[in-house]
């Protein structure tokens, strides 16, 4: 029932527009993630004994900060203009709860990392479906230089797809039945990022792949494996960063053109608009720092958020919605760095544990990515929140993956004996 709910959540996000009750985007997405929440929290201290005492400080730390944020705002629902909106915030938070123990629960039970994977596979699918549903023109995809597929703004289509992108590179190199296929895929998310138009994430996405194939590069020289593959990646990265600018110039020019008067250092519109949002929300967050003017607040009624993950935080919730922002991004950050570290300079990993290394690059650059593109897009806004939770909640799995001793360890999909995968165990 929890991987059914899961995998129904996973495709449930790529529609927001499509998921809805009573005209709120993602309705069904919530109402999921919610009964996921219920159904994994609620055997939750069963599922913390078989944690890795990291993974479990970490499940603990972020999740203790979501549910304050979460009263919090609640509470600001006292003192709101609109009450309603308060549930932005509330919303984004509940898909942590929904996404980390739900994963942690699958990953215990019996050929857990196989249903794991499953996830993973739904979230290329789900990438790649929403591709080709903006390449050929359906979803919101009838545009001049922008498209949203059936997120509301063009933005969250964007920080959606830079966040899949590391995870169908991590999947493509690990690999030997499907690369082909893969490939394609990968090439097909790339161009669904190019019509999203949001040159942002566009630049996220792609300097996030290179960023990937070049860990994993690292990754091969310090295992003196592979020399030809080594190679390639040298050769091919600077060509796909070539071909992608030149993929955006020629399906989007005028996003190609807004890109480079921001990289020249010229005035675009979008950057002085953020600008201006940034400089308002600074204001209001100093006339109200202890309490915010309430979660989820627009901004006058010029914009719903401040483009800006902590400056919305600061300006919503105040100095505590800012502080426990920042312990979130702060928290997940550190992991990440410590996965993608000993990874790549840990000791010498055997070949059977190749793919769950590869994944733990993967997965740790998809959460880089969602938060460098709330730095200037969705500030963690409902219908992009499981883009951080769900990679998140992945590598925490491959990186519990990692401890286990190699002998245990299979190349593609580990099969364990007995009642319970032992992957989080101390």
């Amino acid at each position: 029932m929890l991987q059914v709910s899961i995998l129904l959540l996973i495709m449930s996000t790529w529609f927001p527009g499509a998921a809805r009750i009573g005209g709120a985007d993602g309705s069904i997405s919530f109402l999921l993630a919610l009964f996921c929440a219920l159904l994994s929290v609620a055997t939750y201290s069963e599922i913390a004994r078989s944690l890795h005492r990291a993974e479990a400080a970490l499940t603990t730390a972020v999740l203790t900060t979501a549910a304050f944020i979460v009263v919090l705002s609640l509470l600001s629902m006292t003192y709101a203009d609109n009450p309603i909106r308060t549930g932005r915030a509330v919303f984004a938070q509940v898909f942590g709860f929904a996404t980390i123990p739900a994963v942690a629960a699958i990953s215990i039970r019996p050929k857990g990392p196989e249903a794991v994977d499953r996830i993973v596979t739904a979230m290329i699918i789900m990438s790649v479906v929403t591709s080709c549903l903006v390449i050929v023109g359906l979803g919101g995809a009838r545009f001049a230089d922008r498209a949203a597929g059936y997120f509301k703004h063009s933005n969250q289509l964007g920080i959606a797809l830079s966040a899949g992108l590391p995870l169908v590179a991590a999947r493509l190199t690990v690999s030997r039945k499907y690369r082909i296929l893969l490939l394609g895929s990968l090439v097909a998310v790339l161009l669904g990022l190019v019509k999203s138009g949001s040159k942002t994430n566009f630049v996220v996405g792609v300097v996030g792949l290179g960023l990937f194939f070049g860990l994993y590069c690292v990754y091969l020289i310090r295992r003196k494996k592979n020399p030809i593959s080594i190679i390639v990646g040298m050769v091919a990265a600077p060509v796909l960063f070539l071909a992608s600018l030149q993929t955006l110039q020629h399906f989007n020019p005028r996003a190609y053109n807004l890109l480079f008067v921001q990289l020249s250092g010229g005035d675009a519109h979008s950057m002085i608009s953020r600008q201006r949002l940034w400089s308002m929300s600074i204001d209001l967050g100093l006339a109200h720092p202890f309490l915010g003017v309430g979660a989820g607040q627009w901004i006058g009624d010029i914009a719903p958020h401040s483009h800006n993950l902590f400056i919305d935080y600061f300006r919503t919730l105040g100095v505590p919605g800012l502080a426990l922002v920042t312990v979130i991004a702060l928290l997940a950050t550190f992991y990440l760095a410590s996965a993608v570290l000993h990874t790549l300079i840990g000791s010498d990993a055997s070949e059977p544990s190749a793919k769950t290394d590869v994944m733990v690059l993967g997965a740790s650059v998809s959460v880089l990515n969602y938060l460098v593109a709330n730095q200037m897009s969705d500030s963690f806004g409902p219908s992009t929140a499981p883009f951080f939770w769900l990679p998140l909640a992945l590598l925490m799995f491959y990186r519990g993956m990692q401890r286990l001793p190699r002998t245990e360890r299979a190349e593609n999909t580990m099969q364990f004996k007995g009642t319970a995968s032992p992957a989080f165990q101390h």
